[in-house]
């Protein structure tokens, strides 16, 4: 049973490989079963044994990244050391599934993915904001900054420009310090425009 367990596995995933290299060069309409099945040296009727076409092969990709966020099972958050091991965590997934992320995602190839993907980041993201009362207004301000810091994860996943800890302190310090004093603070940034006075400042 393991046997063909593994058997099935792997066909799946030859299945899935070929699919992404032609699914990188072209829009899924214009991806043919076809065209799969000759990348990997398959027959179709063994592809059809697996998908019911290339679109399912597509959703088996979201659902497993959607499915990867459940890793993060961390639901209560109550000091700094809580959101660097959510941050640590969150690195491991995009790292693991970055060539998927970064077309689905980053990309925007597929855009009602997209914005899945990311309600369900924000639904995970550290309970770092909470209302005092269920104000309209409060709430879509929680609401836009938690967005601010899902595409900020993203983004820094992608690129691998930050390390876990330069991103970790930028996020702490937008939090506690605020966005414009900790550019200012770590980057060589120069204000362009003056906030307390609302004057265009000379440089």
């Amino acid at each position: 049973m393991q046997i063909y367990e593994n058997a099935r596995e792997k066909t799946r995933k030859k299945i899935v490989d070929a699919f992404w290299r032609t699914y990188k060069r072209k829009p899924i309409e214009k991806i043919t079963v076809k065209s799969i099945t000759d990348d990997c040296e398959m027959h179709r009727a063994t592809f059809y044994l697996h998908y019911k076409d290339v679109y399912a092969v597509l959703e088996e990709i979201e659902d497993m990244l959607l499915q990867s966020l459940d890793q993060i099972s961390m639901e209560y958050f109550e000091t700094a050391q809580d959101l660097d091991n959510y941050a640590k965590a969150l690195f491991k997934i995009f790292h693991d599934n970055g060539d998927y992320l970064h077309d689905l995602v980053i990309e925007n190839k597929q855009p009602l993915f997209a914005i899945k993907y990311k309600n369900k980041l924000k639904s995970i993201f550290p309970n770092v904001f909470q209302s005092k009362s269920n104000d309209p207004k409060t709430n879509l301000a929680i609401n836009m900054t938690i967005s601010v810091f899902v595409d900020m994860f993203i983004q820094w996943a992608d690129t691998d420009v930050f390390s876990t800890e330069e991103m970790i302190s930028m996020t702490k310090g937008f939090m506690v310090n605020g966005i414009f004093p900790t550019l200012l603070t770590n980057f060589e940034i120069e204000p362009v425009i003056d906030l307390r006075s609302d004057r265009y400042m000379t440089t």
